[in-house]
């Protein structure tokens, strides 16, 4: 499929292509475990819409999440972020073919055994209905 001008292809490629553009650091030297991970939306004009990610920075550091917008289509992408069920942050990228950092977790670091949960949608303008929508919640090993 072409997407502004590349060839995308569907599934584990796609998200191969896009955690190029995604910062998902290798777990730091303290950490046993990466807990990182990514949620995509449903199928779009390119493979899918956008991806969102929970960046594990290890044990000391500061993780955060992202929210990439994968087509040139004038479609953004919004994730929400939960931790242990709370809502603790969203964000939404309307800039096509670009990633957006953005930190919910205001103690600056998720801990053992806390859920942190992922939705990833496809949304036409800041108050159009999302669609297209992916989710993933993972209990995080090491913090």
């Amino acid at each position: 499929m072409e997407c502004a001008g590349y060839r995308i292809r569907y599934g584990a490629a796609a998200v191969a292509a896009i955690t190029a553009v995604l910062v998902l650091p290798a777990g730091s030297a303290s950490a046993k475990s990466d807990d990182s991970f990514l949620v995509e939306t449903g199928p779009g004009r390119c493979a899918q819409y956008g991806i969102a990610g929970f960046v594990d920075h290890g044990e000391h550091g500061d993780d955060y999440a992202q929210v990439y917008d994968a087509c040139d289509d004038n479609v953004g992408v919004k994730a929400w972020v939960w931790l242990d069920g709370k809502l603790v942050g969203a964000q939404r990228n309307g800039h096509d073919l670009s990633v957006i950092y953005f930190d919910p977790f205001s103690h600056g670091n998720v801990k053992p055994k806390q859920y942190v949960g992922i939705k990833v949608c496809a949304q036409k303008g800041k108050n159009g209905t999302p669609f297209a929508c992916g989710s993933r919640t993972k209990k995080i090993v090491d913090g």
